[in-house]
């Protein structure tokens, strides 16, 4: 690959993943997004982020349900990339829908990596996804996917485990990271109501998390229905902050 939606791009493996960089036209601001799962789905809030000077990276992950091996392979990459291509020390995290639950964790272990992160639709409650009953296709992610991930946890054993995404909530406190959450009040997939919303009470008293709701949208498309410039304007104001 040394094209990405028009814009100048690498692939390479870091550390047996396929990993990618993409960069703007022109001079690089040093400033850049870390993709957190699922590179190329729903990409506007990148490419717009692209065109005023940020670079955009992705390493693949093993597992979609937010280990801590795929969260310190991402840290190892942050580190990586920055002193290769001269970027920041601290990346930007974008993060939908599993991708929130891998931006949420690596945030949690590495608050000093991450200038501000935008989260859409994140899980962060197994609970709901995968660990639900009645929907059969959550029931095979979690027969496939999360007991591969996390082996020997069953759903009995969800109630008392200790790596759900939300756990990592007095981390980002403690760690003072901004987030910006979006998420569709008719999500089907991943419930707000038991993801997002126990990231507003657990940050409640905070100024550390912005809100926005993107109306009557479900779980698809991710977003703020046509119209990112919001996002990408809490992005370009949290990026300039020193911290």
């Amino acid at each position: 690959m040394n094209n990405w939606n028009g814009f100048p791009a690498e692939e390479f493996l870091f550390e047996g993943k396929k990993s990618i960089m993409v960069f703007p036209h022109g001079e690089k601001c040093g400033k850049w997004m870390l993709k957190t799962e699922y590179f190329g789905a729903f990409p506007d809030v990148e490419l717009r982020l692209l065109e005023k000077g940020f670079c955009l990276g992705y390493v693949e992950n093993e597992t979609r349900l937010a280990t801590r091996a795929d969260c310190d392979r991402k840290a190892r990459f942050v580190a990586f990339a920055s002193e290769k291509y001269g970027l920041e020390k601290k990346c930007i995290p974008i993060g939908m829908s599993c991708g929130g639950a891998h931006a949420v964790r690596f945030a949690g272990f590495y608050p000093e990596l991450v200038r501000c992160m935008y989260i859409d639709a994140p899980v962060l409650n197994f609970n709901d996804w995968p660990g639900r009953l009645g929907d059969p296709d959550v029931e095979r992610a979690f027969d496939r996917e999360f007991c591969t991930a996390y082996p020997g946890v069953r759903r009995c054993d969800l109630m008392k485990f200790a790596e759900h995404p939300i756990n990592s909530a007095d981390k980002l406190i403690a760690g003072g990271v901004h987030i910006l959450l979006v998420y569709g009040t008719e999500d089907a997939t991943v419930d707000w109501r038991k993801n997002s919303a126990l990231l507003i009470e657990a940050m409640e008293g905070t100024d550390l998390l912005t809100v926005k709701v993107a109306g009557l949208r479900g779980h698809h498309p991710h977003g703020m229905t046509g119209n990112n410039k919001p996002i990408v304007d809490y992005i370009l104001a949290h990026s300039d902050e020193t911290v």
